[in-house]
């Protein structure tokens, strides 16, 4: 019955670990898209309009030019 336990805790701890690491990396690349499409909004003139959520895991992006 032990070691069942400990198996269970085991693969728990790995589900864990494993979707932190997915919300850190979907945070990560989105924060890269965000930067890389406000440069390029500010090469051609415009002024970037940003709405993110915490860590960026949803957002809206527009480029305004005047």
């Amino acid at each position: 019955m032990k070691r069942v336990i400990k198996y269970v805790l085991a693969i728990g701890t790995l589900l864990i670990l494993s979707g932190i690491f997915l919300i850190g990396a979907q945070s990560h690349y989105n924060q890269k898209e965000i930067k890389i499409a406000s440069k390029q909004c500010l090469e051609n003139g415009g002024q970037p309009k940003i709405i993110r959520d915490y860590l960026a895991l949803n957002y809206s992006f527009s480029c305004q030019k005047d």
